[in-house]
């Protein structure tokens, strides 16, 4: 495969895109996948271009049980190399801590002890941080570039940007990977179990993240700030 430059990649393919950075990064390329709807498209793409480095996992003790079923599923179909990361305080000790209805009243404290600073040492560590994100996916995501550099150090990879919903789910098809569970049931982007809830006919694949809060992401994609 030609090596492509910088401005090719806008018109560039997602395989093309993430073998551009298994070339640029490789062991300091990042890759974090949650392992939710659509997640497989990314999945299968990386054990093609990115075999057997590691796909980093946050089991933050709040996942749907069918979420750790579609994890072990993908592992053993894919033959991926994950590596489990958890928060330093475990489900039970934070919620004493905290109030077990802290995802209500604050579910950006939530997300910042469970979600992103679990991930601060890969971060700190990488060069590149590759993630699934599509721009049709909320409007908050609709501007996505397809590599963006950050004030921390990591530029931030998205080989799907371009992707929409509907040529996922052709991916998906073509290459007979299972799709989670949940979303069946219209869990269309599916995160910890007490923040998801189904989306109706007509709302955008997140509208069921956080439903009702004022809230649009846990951090994990925003705890970065863009290089101006």
């Amino acid at each position: 495969m030609r090596r492509l430059n910088e401005s090719e990649l806008e018109q560039a393919t997602p395989r093309e895109r993430l073998a551009w950075a298994v070339d640029r990064f490789g062991e300091r390329l990042l890759f974090t996948s949650s392992f939710g709807a659509g997640a497989g498209v990314l999945l299968h793409l990386w054990s093609e271009v990115a075999r057997g480095l590691p796909v980093v996992f946050l089991d933050t003790g709040f996942l749907f049980p069918e979420t750790l079923e579609y994890r072990d599923r993908l592992v053993e179909l894919l033959k991926l190399n994950v590596e489990v990361v958890r928060p330093a305080v475990g489900r039970e000790e934070f919620l004493r801590e905290n109030g077990a209805n802290i995802m209500e009243f604050n579910p950006d404290l939530c997300c910042d002890h469970n979600k992103v600073d679990p991930l601060k040492p890969y971060l700190a560590r990488a060069e590149g941080w590759v993630s699934g994100v599509r721009r049709d996916q909320s409007a908050a995501r609709a501007s996505t570039p397809i590599l963006l550099p950050t004030e921390e150090g990591p530029i931030k990879v998205h080989p799907l940007a371009t992707m929409t919903a509907a040529e996922a789910k052709a991916y998906v098809l073509e290459h007979a990977i299972p799709e989670h569970p949940l979303v069946a049931r219209r869990y269309l982007s599916i995160g910890c179990a007490p923040c998801t809830q189904p989306v109706a006919e007509g709302e955008d694949e997140r509208a069921g993240r956080w439903a009702g809060r004022g809230k649009t992401e846990c951090g994990i994609h925003t705890a970065l700030r863009p290089r101006s």
